[in-house]
């Protein structure tokens, strides 16, 4: 007889009946009080389900839902099991195992302020239960009950009972504004200041047909919104959305927290990123469906074509420029700026993307503050109190739009037209595009962020004068100050998306298994990739089983990006190694270069700064300086400063690679020469002696050059070797760029032919093996690539009629501005091959 047998007879034997009730009932609240959902606001459901992958339980869909239901095991109840203690019962032996409760998921709170820039907002590490929504199962959405006369008739009824938004219409506002009618006197007055003959009558010509083109501009500008169309193509939208999706889902607390800004009377200020012509399609229909006054979006001139511009006007769209002058087009900046400030002040909200245009590559792009400066104008002349900063980020299984492969490889971009986009409706129908995710982050005060970020440029400024530099003049200290703010938006935003099942595993077909893999490898390493992610507080936008996912993510991205190969081991999944192909995966892969951004910029360093021995194994590890270390981090950041936002304005780059040094630390990549007790002891005091110093005498200042210890067993080797992967394409494409300059037979070409030389050059080397990633091809690196090269002092970059063209800088220039052969070979030597 065991011991743990032996005392539960004799506690059995001691306790009564009455203490068993007692104890029963004891150990029962206490099961109740700690397994209760924190949010009172959420009520268990008998019949929940993951809503990650349930697609939308409409009538006629039995046999569809079957096979999915075979594929992904979508249907999977979470029925919460009632558990009654006995005492009788604990008291007895097991020969089992207890079962494990399945408690509510807890999730990584998204899009949380600045800790640094709005510390008073700010929730660390916080989590919430898992409570995420299928919007387009309006039966689960709690809003919506069955009645007799079917799903159809109850969603029309939904969209029909929605709350009716005010819109007041701003027009003679904007007419009457002070600063556009001094705009128009001021713009007359140029164009007849030549006439000195008849002034006066010319000028009042002029003046009218100013008068002529404000009207004209700002009836074309404005939005008409009428709730009717709101609601209808409401209702349109969802059903729409409801063939082409399987879920769109959506955070209920992050919604309360909209929602509370909405109803604090100030303007709020939606920022989305932008992927796709879905992502405001998607912001007005959550907004609608929970009762939110939708804002007025800022739409490019390109979509104003037959029968659509009318549509979007009514849905709240106003048209700008998609490129604005603000010198030649002093008119036209006036106009837009009065009509953004007068719909802030008479209560309407509003949205634009900071991007500019739609990303082509998949990651976020560096963004365009001419838009926010507006909004910052109208906070500073008091025309609002203050405003709240919404940024919102989108993710899909699957782009509507398809690729953008064309445009990439410098084809020119399809003209939108009202047959094109019906043709790409009737194409989306057809086909099915997974979850679809809309994630708002925490609303925070512009005025915060604007005194936070202002504060930081004039503590800079006052650096820089005392050092002996100029004093930057106000209003480029302005500017910069509005940059900064936009690029801490999309940052923050960036890093808050959600990661897709798409995203995870074409990046897990690039970066770690271009020549194939089994599925089985393939769900473990997503396995593996999505602990980390969830370590890192990253949210997850699937869930079920990994092999499950991995095979939901196959079948989205098709035979045309993946193909599956039998061999001896079994079935082979490998991505397809043709340019179209891999340009299209890098696009979902992409997504992930916000988790892996500062990891991969800090391998290519160490990459460069070991020997050449390092990658034969031939020693067990090698010493790198800190300070050559940092100075190959700040040149790559330098060189890629126009295809990302590294560091947000206030943060700093030896925190970033002090972060990742600790992350390589526990991976094993690297360790630390730890300096002696007695040393460390001794600078400690000596630091608190010459702080506590009152001698005029100033200490001579000593920098301690801290060296790496970098691994050489083939566990790091390889960990290294995938960090560097991942930003490699950008350096190739670089490097391309940076060699194509050399072979030039004169000092100066045109922007567009000396694109499309590199493009050329690029698909040449990649068909003879000299190129090792073809998703590297990209328009939008190489413009980039002269803006940087522009920045090093070895391009000058001339536009005169709206055509640029490159001129090379003389050569022999000093080692803080090298020349393009010198820049070419440091950039070599990193992308250099290894084995």
């Amino acid at each position: 007889m065991g011991i743990a047998t032996i005392l539960a007879w004799i506690i059995s034997f001691f306790i009564s009946d009455e203490m068993v009730e007692a104890l029963s009932s004891s150990f029962q609240n206490f099961y109740n009080k700690y397994t209760r959902s924190e949010n009172p606001k959420i009520v268990p459901q008998p019949d929940r389900r993951e809503i990650y992958i349930v697609p939308v339980n409409a009538a006629g869909d039995d046999q569809e839902q079957h096979d999915q239901q075979h594929l992904l095991q979508r249907y999977r109840p979470k029925t919460r099991k009632s558990f009654v203690f006995s005492t009788k019962q604990l008291c007895q032996v097991k020969d089992s195992k207890w079962q494990i409760m399945r408690q509510n998921k807890m999730r990584p709170f998204v899009g949380p302020c600045c800790s640094v820039c709005i510390p008073h907002m700010t929730k660390n590490r916080e989590k919430v239960v898992s409570n995420l929504k299928n919007m387009l199962d309006l039966y689960n959405i709690g809003t919506v009950e069955k009645s007799m006369f079917g799903y159809f008739v109850d969603n029309l009824k939904f969209f029909y009972q929605l709350k009716s938004q005010e819109y007041k219409y701003i027009y003679n506002e904007v007419l009457e504004d002070e600063l556009v009618v001094k705009t128009i006197s001021a713009v007359a007055r140029e164009a007849c200041a030549d006439d000195s003959a008849d002034g006066g009558k010319r000028f009042t010509k002029e003046l009218e047909i100013q008068w002529k083109n404000t009207n004209y501009i700002l009836s074309v500008m404005s939005a008409k919104v009428k709730n009717w169309v709101y609601k209808f193509i409401g209702w349109f939208t969802f059903r729409a959305v409801s063939t082409l999706a399987t879920s769109l889902v959506v955070q209920p607390s992050q919604i309360d927290r909209v929602r509370e800004a909405e109803q604090s009377g100030l303007p709020v200020i939606y920022l989305p990123l932008h992927k796709s012509h879905m992502d405001y399609i998607l912001m007005g229909l959550v907004l609608t469906m929970h009762n939110i006054k939708p804002p007025l979006v800022a739409a490019g001139e390109n979509l104003r074509v037959f029968f659509i511009s009318k549509l979007l006007s009514y849905l709240g769209a106003f048209y700008i420029k998609r490129q604005i002058d603000t010198k030649k087009d002093q008119l036209y900046w006036s106009i837009l700026g009065s009509y953004i400030k007068n719909s802030m002040k008479n209560g309407h909200h509003i949205e634009f993307f900071l991007e500019g245009a739609r990303t082509r590559s998949g990651k976020c792009c560096v963004p365009k503050s001419g838009l926010l400066s507006i909004i910052v104008d109208a906070y500073r002349e008091g025309v609002v109190e203050d405003a709240w900063i919404v940024p919102v980020s989108m993710n899909y299984d699957k782009i509507l739009e398809g690729n953008f492969v064309r445009e990439q490889l410098g084809q020119p971009k399809k003209k939108e037209t009202f047959f094109a986009a019906i043709l790409t409706f009737i194409k989306a129908v057809c086909s099915h595009y997974g979850i679809m995710r809309v994630d708002f982050n925490v609303p925070y005060r512009l005025r915060d962020l604007y005194e936070s970020i202002d504060k930081i440029s004039k503590l800079e400024n006052e650096m820089s004068v005392k050092e002996g530099m100029e004093k930057v003049p106000e209003n480029i200290q302005y500017k910069n100050t509005v940059d900064r703010m936009a690029k801490h938006i999309v940052y923050d935003c960036w890093k808050s998306t959600a990661i897709m099942s798409t995203n995870a595993v074409s990046f897990l077909l690039l970066k770690k298994y271009r020549n194939g893999t089994t599925i089985e490898q393939l769900a473990k390493e997503l396995s593996i990739m999505r602990d980390k992610l969830s370590q890192c507080d990253r949210d997850i936008g699937f869930s079920g089983n990994s092999k499950d996912v991995v095979q939901y993510a196959l079948s989205l991205l098709g035979p045309k990006l993946v193909a599956h190969e039998k061999n001896n081991e079994g079935y082979v999944v490998k991505p397809i190694l043709n340019l179209s192909s891999l340009i299209e995966l890098s696009y979902y892969a992409n997504s992930l270069l916000s988790h892996y951004l500062h990891q991969s910029i800090v391998a290519l360093a160490l990459s460069k700064l070991v020997c050449p021995e390092f990658w034969n194994k031939s020693m067990i590890e090698t010493k790198i300086s800190r300070n050559d270390l940092m100075e190959c981090v700040q040149f790559l950041t330098d060189l890629l400063q126009f295809d990302f936002i590294f560091i947000k304005p206030c943060d700093n780059l030896d925190s970033i690679v002090d972060s990742v040094i600790r992350h390589f630390e526990a991976e094993e990549i690297i360790l630390m020469d730890m300096l002696l007790d007695e040393e460390k002891r001794s600078r400690k005091l000596a630091r608190i002696l010459d702080s506590d110093s009152e001698d005029d005498y100033q200490q001579p200042y000593i920098e301690f050059d801290i060296k790496y210890r970098v691994s050489a067993n083939e566990n790091s080797l390889n960990k290294i070797k995938y960090y560097r992967s991942i930003m490699m394409p950008y350096l190739e494409c670089m490097a391309e760029s940076a060699g194509s300059f050399l072979a030039l037979s004169s000092d100066s070409v045109p922007e567009h032919e000396h694109v499309q030389t590199v493009l050329e050059q690029m698909q040449n080397n990649l068909d003879e093996g000299i190129l090792i990633h073809g998703e590297s091809i990209s328009v939008e690196t190489i413009k980039h690539s002269f803006l940087a090269f522009e920045k090093f002092g070895c391009l000058s970059i001339i536009v005169k009629d709206n055509i640029k063209t490159l001129s090379m800088v003389s050569k022999g220039l000093e080692d803080l501005n090298p020349s393009m052969q010198t820049m070419s070979d440091y950039i070599e030597e990193i992308v250099k091959q290894i084995n």
